[in-house]
């Protein structure tokens, strides 16, 4: 077997299969927020490295600026979605956060279930924004159905990543078995799930009753937003931190926009809205009502 041909950075004292200089760092961090508004500072460095050197091996790229100049180039356009979706960070899980699933199921979904009974045409919209590989928008999937019944089928769930491949994991609604007998109440667990029969792994598919409150699109929340009409709930979670101060402002100002009157915006346990709007009013922790 011929070993890779490897370089130093003497830097940080370390050996690597890629050079890895400055200026490809800045140049693609500067990448990464000119498409994705997402800021990465010299701390993110050793991530990038780590998450694009499959990229230079897939492509039998031998440099970091070999690959900076292949996405510079008419050629590398379709490139840069792999760029992006591989730096962006999905770290999510089930039921993460669980004061936010306790809110939605004791304070939203009662008083909405008396409004079904008196009109069971109404329609109860919710974005999961920025919704990975679809556990949040599952894990509210199941609070609802529990809440509502059969009342939920009018009931929906927009789903946005900007991440292709982490939306194509939610849409087939397949996990790791062991996580999920970790993360999903049982109840759930047992009426929401079934076994795969799978020889490589041991996996769990949530149900399609669950399936279909949801719809998985891609979406930059940096560019437009197409959907009509406003949601009672937006979860918006461990998203705004990747962002500068005045790109945080404008999207809470566009999620006041598509929220109801009285509506809940969910955010990240890292975040705040305090120094960024007065649109909203704290009703619990990292819990927004919209005001007006």
């Amino acid at each position: 077997m011929v070993a890779a041909k490897v370089s130093r950075n003497f830097t940080k004292g370390s050996v690597r299969e890629f050079e890895w200089r400055d200026k490809d760092f800045k140049f693609l961090a500067g990448l990464l927020h000119e498409k994705t508004g997402i800021v990465l500072n010299e701390k993110k460095r050793e991530m990038m490295y780590g998450r694009l050197v499959r990229r230079l091996r897939v492509l039998n790229i031998k440099s970091f600026a070999e690959y900076c100049n292949y996405l510079r180039s008419s050629s590398g356009k379709e490139e840069l979605n792999f760029t992006l979706n591989a730096i962006t960070t999905n770290t999510t899980n089930f039921f993460r956060e669980k004061h936010h699933f306790a809110y939605l199921q004791d304070q939203i979904l009662p008083p909405l279930r008396k409004q079904l009974e008196q009109n069971p045409q109404h329609h109860f919209r919710i974005w999961s924004a920025g919704c990975s590989s679809g556990q949040e928008p599952y894990s509210i999937a199941m609070v609802m159905r529990k809440a509502l019944g059969k009342k939920s089928q009018n009931s929906k769930i927009l789903a946005t990543d900007i991440d292709n491949a982490v939306l194509a994991t939610g849409s087939l609604g397949q996990y790791d078995a062991k996580l999920c007998q970790e993360t999903i109440p049982r109840i759930f667990l047992a009426s929401h799930s079934r076994k795969i029969k799978n020889p490589k792994a041991d996996l769990v598919e949530i149900s399609d009753e669950i399936k279909q409150y949801i719809s998985f699109k891609q979406l930059n929340l940096l560019h437009d937003w197409p959907m009509k009409g406003t949601f009672d709930v937006i979860f918006c979670r461990n998203v705004m931190i990747y962002f500068n101060k005045e790109t945080q402002n404008q999207l809470v100002q566009r999620f006041a926009q598509y929220l109801k009157p009285g509506g809940i915006l969910f955010i990240g346990h890292a975040e705040s809205l305090l120094s960024v709007t007065d649109i909203f009013k704290c009703v619990g922790k990292t819990i927004y009502r919209k005001i007006s």
